[in-house]
């Protein structure tokens, strides 16, 4: 018979162990360390004179494209493994999602509306509502169709479950556009690295919100059209952060000389994802605390 020392010596009370990924976190330090590495390569460039040859821009280009699927892949996927109620499908989001991307998204985009022809040209309010009905509908639509169609309802077990998923669809989403940026044109690496941030960080912040739609519609009590109604909503961040990211990153300097301003593009984009990801976190924190009141009321 084996002998079993805790007849002897009773287990000590221990915290109780989370069973699921800590979403926010994994978001949050996934974009703290991809914008610091991008404000470092700015200041290389831009304070230091540290410059590539022309012919590696490409390759740095390639390489910081695929930045925030690395950081998703290390602070997401790997950590949902070692939890013991891990989340499943997390990686096919990702990856239908960058397929779908590049297959209908950029192609829709670019030959179909071909936004970058007339959109810039136009007043600012003009380019508000056209990307909100261009670019912003077919982004967050594309990627509520990713989410909804694999895993929702059947892997929706906690509201954060809507912000996991929805975060793993946009690290896909924007890595595909990041890669699309990356063969199509020739930034320099630092231009590049505050367009791969600003890009993942707009597209997280919209797809938070469908998350929260997409989670509040089976797990709480929806008001009636909630589901269209974030889908607009982040169709709409689409439609404001584009012209005024762009806006900000040509401004002209306060003393009267024009010079392009990338930096102000990326504190804006970390901007637009703090201010959404902090008040929805509210958001899903009062729901849950909602839901755990009403059930200890029901409680005899």
């Amino acid at each position: 018979m084996r002998f079993d020392s805790r007849l002897l010596t009773p287990p000590q009370e221990k915290e109780e162990v989370y069973p699921y990924r800590r979403v926010w976190r994994s978001i949050a330090f996934e974009h703290i360390i991809l914008v610091l590495i991008t404000i470092t390569l700015y200041i290389l460039v831009a304070f230091i004179g540290i410059q590539l040859p022309h012919q590696l821009y490409q390759l740095a280009n390639v390489v910081l494209a695929l930045l925030p699927a690395l950081f998703w892949l290390i602070f997401s996927w790997s950590a949902e493994r070692a939890v013991p109620q891990p989340r499943e499908r997390l990686l096919a989001v990702a990856v239908v999602s960058a397929l779908v991307a590049n297959a209908i998204g950029v192609p829709l985009l670019n030959n179909v509306f071909r936004v970058d022809e007339w959109l810039p040209l136009s007043s600012a309010i003009d380019r508000i509502i056209g990307y909100t009905f261009t670019v912003g509908i077919v982004q967050e639509l594309l990627k509520y169709l990713v989410v909804r169609y694999l895993t929702w309802p059947d892997h929706f077990r906690t509201r954060l479950d809507g912000v996991a998923y929805t975060a793993a669809s946009a690290v896909g989403y924007a890595t595909a556009l990041s890669l699309n940026a990356a063969f199509t044109s020739a930034a320099a690496p630092d231009v590049a690295a505050i367009r791969v941030f600003s890009t993942l960080a707009v597209q997280t912040a919209a797809s938070i919100i469908v998350g929260y739609g997409l989670a509040e519609t089976l797990l709480g009590r929806p008001t009636f059209l909630l589901l269209m109604l974030t889908l607009a909503l982040a169709a709409f961040v689409n439609g404001v952060a584009i012209p005024l990211r762009a806006g900000l990153i040509n401004a002209s300097l306060a003393l009267g000389v024009s010079a392009g301003k990338p930096i102000q593009g990326l504190a804006f984009s970390a901007v637009v994802l703090t201010v959404i990801g902090i008040a929805l976190a509210f958001i899903f924190q009062n729901a849950e605390l909602r839901e755990q009141e009403a059930t200890a009321g029901q409680e005899p």
